[in-house]
């Protein structure tokens, strides 16, 4: 019997209490029901971006399976799904709190069952789900899933707070560039996604941006090293107008009233900086400006202000922006001042935007992951929403879309030599990863985020050629692979179907699916001959690997991964340990090569000749080190650091000079999506 709200799982008259990060695990498992969960899930949802490795879920696990005293091998509540993660197997059922006091006085509670007890009574999975992950509201109802979104922009540096300007195609956003200190104000199209910019002043901070109901006049914060001011402007003749003063420490967002005649804005209560900032409205034809929102406690500063559809309500967040943006999400009556809490944890919030007079969207980071949810003022209920992490989102009632930014960490494709000398390919602002040098060094296949999901590109190493091979709908390219003779690519397609292999022409552009009896495949690579191709493979309740050619497919070792040509007839492979092997295809022998692969082996790692070359660090972006391993000398030399994540690394090889193909990140980006077609009013 498990009490979520103090962690203490009891059996009888023993009871274990759990620490946080494992009884978080274990709940997420619960929530998942017979379904199992990804590793790469577990890491998400628990530790987000904070885990030094994925050892950290084995570690849990380890502790769950001793808690429920579980011996060696035996998987009564806990089964592990190779290569995948890990799936609840024992039977589940909830109580209520007077039930679980009852039972736990009673040494017969079944040992083969697990019950949940918590302070409510309860389909209670999802309840206490959201109460260990910290957010700010205490209960999420059913998730709302939002149509694919699109990429509007994809500049350098971070383009945030998008807002649409009514009646046009146009939306206005705020940019920061590299190589410049202060921030610009741009528009962008939707139609075209052709951007120009609005206001653009060297040394002055413009951002907060907020069009004109009429659509031709843009209000926004305008910041030097000695003024701070609420400017309008309009869009066409670009002259700003100062109309109120804000404080130059804390500048934030502004927003124009329904109507056309306020601006709301952020201020401090006094010309002391460091005072309590509050939200204030000034009418466009003059007069002193009004305070909307209150002091309720001795700290902190209202921010973001968001004017409801009818202008009667104001939603806003309260708390300490500086450092960390931790705050709650509040909303105020503009006419009788009346405030309300709409959430009680305070949290990183990355702003809100209204669907209609009582619904409204909100973001927040979880565990360093932005989520969102939309909330009902009438009820209180929220719902989850299945889109990627938004942050500053705006809606467009009009046209029924959603605009946010999105943070992305940008890798990059480098080429690098023996002496660790670096060369870009494919220099872009979208994620490239997962790629594989062609044979001559001529071209790279790698998987690009820059069409709004992961699809198959090539890029020429010796110019800017670059060229988009896939358009697969509601499927995400990885693991792409040359053919020997350099026109065919191998790759995978994963989807809500598993993980398919497919091979394209890249003359012709044709893609064609490669049938075998395995439900899903990974990390497919060509032989050095052409002939067959080998990958790992999952068949019943196991991985291992297979090889196969265009007529015929099997299966020739169980429980390794990772399968990489050596010769005609050989690959290295690893175990689940991360020791390396060398497997004969045709015969099935397994010779062990080294046991000195960091992360088991889930690295991107190869071998050329005598030597081991690989990616040596952790799963989140920090300094990783490519290192060769001499198998004969039996030692390890450095080539190259920088920062890099080892999740979805790879490490390919060129035969011509030995150049080696790796994906570092350079700097976290955010850039402006759209979300069409969102459906928010059929709430």
């Amino acid at each position: 019997m498990l009490h979520a709200d103090s962690g203490i799982l009891r059996s009888g008259t023993k009871e274990r209490r759990l620490n946080a990060k494992t009884l978080h695990v274990l709940l997420v498992l619960l929530d998942s029901g017979d379904r199992g969960v990804s590793r790469d899930t577990l890491l998400d949802s628990v530790w987000g971006a904070s885990y030094p490795s994925d050892f950290v879920v084995s570690r849990a696990i380890s502790d769950l399976r001793a808690a429920f005293g579980e011996k060696a091998g035996e998987e009564k509540y806990l089964r592990t799904l190779p290569k995948f993660g890990y799936q609840l197997v024992a039977a589940t059922s909830a109580v209520s709190t007077t039930e679980a006091t009852a039972d736990s006085k009673s040494p017969s509670i079944p040992h083969t069952r697990l019950f949940l007890a918590a302070i409510a009574v309860l389909g209670i999975a999802a309840l206490i789900y959201q109460s260990t992950t910290q957010t700010p509201q205490s209960a999420a109802g059913h998730e709302l899933n939002l149509p694919a979104h699109r990429p509007l922009t994809s500049a350098p540096g971070t383009e945030n707070q998008p807002r649409f300007v009514s009646g046009t195609q146009w939306i206005v956003y705020a940019a920061l560039r590299p190589g410049r200190p202060d921030w610009d104000i741009f528009r962008v199209s939707r139609d075209d996604n052709l951007s120009e910019p609005v206001a653009v002043t060297p040394n002055v901070h413009e951002h907060g941006p907020a069009a004109s109901p009429s659509g031709d006049q843009l209000a926004y914060v305008r910041l030097s090293d000695d003024d701070c001011k609420v400017v309008v402007q309009s869009l066409v003749l670009g002259v700003p107008a100062p109309i109120a003063d804000c404080t130059r420490k804390f500048p934030t967002v502004v927003d124009w009233s329904p109507n056309g005649d306020y601006i709301a804005y952020t201020a401090a209560q006094d010309d002391d900086v460091n005072s309590l900032r509050r939200i204030y409205s000034v009418q466009l034809s003059g007069g002193a400006a009004i305070r909307l929102t209150t002091a309720v406690s001795n700290s902190g500063t209202d921010f973001y202000p968001r004017f409801s559809p009818s202008g009667e309500q104001l939603a806003f967040l309260r708390g300490e922006p500086q450092p960390d943006h931790r705050a709650t999400l509040w909303v105020v009556n503009v006419i009788t001042k009346r405030e309300s809490a709409l959430t009680t944890l305070p949290a990183q919030l990355g702003g809100m935007t209204w669907i209609d007079e009582q619904t409204l969207l909100y973001s927040y980071s979880d565990a360093g992951v932005m989520r969102s949810h939309i909330i009902s003022l009438q009820t209180g209920e929220e719902r989850v929403i299945s889109a990627p992490g938004l942050v500053h989102p705006d809606y467009d009632a009009t046209s029924d879309t959603l605009a946010a930014a999105q943070l992305r960490r940008n890798r990059e494709l480098i080429l690098v030599n023996e002496n660790g000398e670096t060369r870009t390919i494919a220099a872009s602002t979208s994620d490239d990863h997962h790629a594989s040098l062609r044979h001559d060094e001529s071209w790279v296949a790698f998987v690009s985020g820059r069409s709004g999901t992961d699809e198959l590109w090539m890029a020429a190493t010796g110019s800017d050629a670059v060229r988009r091979l896939t358009r697969l709908e509601e499927a995400a390219v990885r693991y792409p692979d040359w053919h020997p003779d350099g026109q065919h690519i191998i790759f995978t397609a994963q989807s809500d179907g598993g993980e398919l292999l497919f091979q394209i022409d890249i003359v012709s552009g044709i893609a064609e699916q490669i049938s075998t009896p395995f439900a899903a495949l990974t990390t497919p690579k060509w032989m050095p001959d052409g002939e067959r191709w080998v990958a790992g493979c999952h068949s019943g309740d196991s991985w291992g690997i297979c090889t196969g050619n265009g007529t015929d497919a099997r299966r020739i070792a169980e429980g390794y991964f990772r399968p990489t040509p050596l010769s005609a007839e050989e690959v290295a492979v690893v175990d689940q340990r991360g020791v390396l092997f060398r497997l004969h295809l045709d015969t099935g022998k397994l010779l062990e090569v080294w046991d000195g692969l960091p992360l088991h082996g889930r690295g991107a790692w190869t071998i050329s000749g005598d030597k081991v070359l690989f990616l040596a660090g952790s799963n989140e972006v920090s300094a990783a080190r490519l290192l060769s391993y001499d198998l004969s000398a039996a030692q390890i030399e450095q080539i190259f650091e920088d920062n890099m994540a080892l999740t979805d690394s790879s490490l390919s090889i060129g035969r011509l000079t030995g150049s080696m193909l790796i994906s570092r990140y350079r700097s976290a980006s955010d850039d402006l999506i759209l979300i069409e077609n969102t459906d928010f009013r059929r709430l």
